[in-house]
């Protein structure tokens, strides 16, 4: 018997039986692989909105202030800062976010003697402030602790920084 060119059905068969238990296979290690960038990334935003409002307050209240108040909200802490100089006061605190329900950020106001006050917020739009909190160690010291949360995958983290005083004192 001679052979025509061409396959036969049951090669084709085999082949496509091959292709699908190898798709199926690696479809799972993709997904798997998916998931853990999506975290990764998730992390990264929540360690970079934490290093952009830890740097800010951290350098307000090390180098600029003189005196330090605590005070609490419903959100969490406030930290009222009396600088050195120009009569200016610096707050940091949370509140809700502007035509968001649920999400809170951190802001910081600042005030100069005879002007209003200027309010920026320090975290970004795609984190919410699950916590805010800033307890005084000794006179020197703060403990600084702030839940961060990503609205949108729902991953949250804490973190907690010592802020030692250059200048200044916690009252």
């Amino acid at each position: 018997m001679t052979r025509r060119n061409g396959f036969l059905l049951l090669e084709i068969l085999l082949a496509t039986m091959f292709i699908c238990v190898l798709f199926t296979t690696f479809y799972q290690l993709f997904l798997q692989k998916i998931g853990s960038l999506g975290r990764i990334y998730a992390d990264i935003e929540l360690h970079r909105a934490a290093r952009v409002i830890i740097s800010s307050v951290e350098s307000e209240l090390v180098y600029s202030t003189r005196e330090i108040v605590l005070e609490e909200n419903k959100y969490g802490s406030m930290i009222i800062c009396q600088n050195i100089g120009l009569r200016r006061s610096v707050v940091f605190y949370c509140r809700n976010m502007p035509n968001e329900r649920n999400k809170t950020a951190i802001y910081k106001s600042t005030k100069i003697e005879d002007r209003t006050a200027g309010i920026n917020p320090l975290s970004s739009p795609e984190v919410s402030i699950e916590q805010w909190q800033c307890e005084k160690i000794n006179a020197h010291t703060l403990r600084l602790k702030m839940q961060i949360k990503i609205t949108t995958l729902g991953r949250c983290k804490t973190f907690v920084e010592v802020i030692r005083l250059c200048n200044g004192c916690v009252i």
